[in-house]
C-alpha cells in the first residue's frame, strides 16, 4: 500500500514574499524543540551515570529537564504543523470528494485557528499578569515565573499564524496547505 504525502508548505511558499523569514522562523521553532529534547536527554543521562558512580549529582537536573519538557513540546509543535508531520486522523476525509474534503480541511483550520487566537491572547494575557506580579519560582532554580509562559505564548501565536496560512493555501490553491 502506498502512502500518498502531502505536498511540503516549505516548497510551495518559495514565491510569496516572507514566506523565507517564515520557513526560517518555522524551522528555528523545531529546531530548538529538538535541541531542549537533546541537551534534555544529555543532562538526565550524565546527572544518572555520575550519580551511579558516586561522583557528584546534577542538583538542577530534574527541575530543568521538566521545564525543558513543556518547552521543547511547546516550541516543537508549530514546525510539526507546518510540515504536516503532527498526527492527523483523516481516515474519513480521504474517503470523501474532492470538495467536501476540501470544506472539511477549511472547518478543521478555523476551528484550530480559534482555539490557538484564544491560547494564545489568554497566554500573552497570563505572562503580562505574571511579570506585573513579579512572581519567583524558588526551587533549585530560581526565576520570574512569567519566563514560563514564554514558550507557550511563541507556540500559540505561531500556530495561529500557520493556521491561517493553511487556509488561505487551502481557498487560494484548492487543495490542503
Amino acid at each position: 500500500m502506498e502512502v500518498q504525502s502531502e505536498p511540503r508548505p516549505a516548497d510551495e511558499g518559495r514565491a510569496y514574499p516572507g514566506m523565507r523569514f517564515y520557513r526560517g522562523l518555522m524551522a528555528a521553532s523545531g529546531a530548538i524543540g529538538a535541541l531542549l529534547f537533546g541537551v534534555m536527554a544529555l543532562v538526565i543521562c550524565i546527572d544518572v551515570i555520575f550519580r551511579n558512580l558516586g561522583v557528584f549529582s546534577i542538583s538542577w537536573a530534574l527541575e530543568g529537564s521538566e521545564y525543558m519538557l513543556m518547552a521543547a513540546a511547546f516550541l516543537g509543535a508549530p514546525w510539526l504543523v507546518y510540515t504536516n508531520d503532527h498526527i492527523r486522523v483523516d481516515i474519513v476525509v480521504r474517503m470523501l470528494p474532492d470538495v467536501l474534503a476540501r470544506l472539511c480541511d477549511i472547518l478543521v483550520n478555523i476551528i484550530c485557528l480559534a482555539i490557538s487566537g484564544i491560547i494564545a491572547y489568554e497566554a500573552i494575557v497570563n505572562l503580562l499578569d505574571s511579570a506585573e506580579q513579579g512572581g519567583v519560582v524558588l526551587k533549585v532554580m530560581v526565576f520570574p515565573v512569567w519566563w514560563l509562559s514564554i514558550p507557550i505564548v511563541i507556540s500559540f501565536v505561531l500556530l495561529t499564524i500557520e493556521f491561517v496560512r493553511r487556509m488561505v493555501c487551502t481557498v487560494m490553491r484548492g487543495r490542503a496547505a
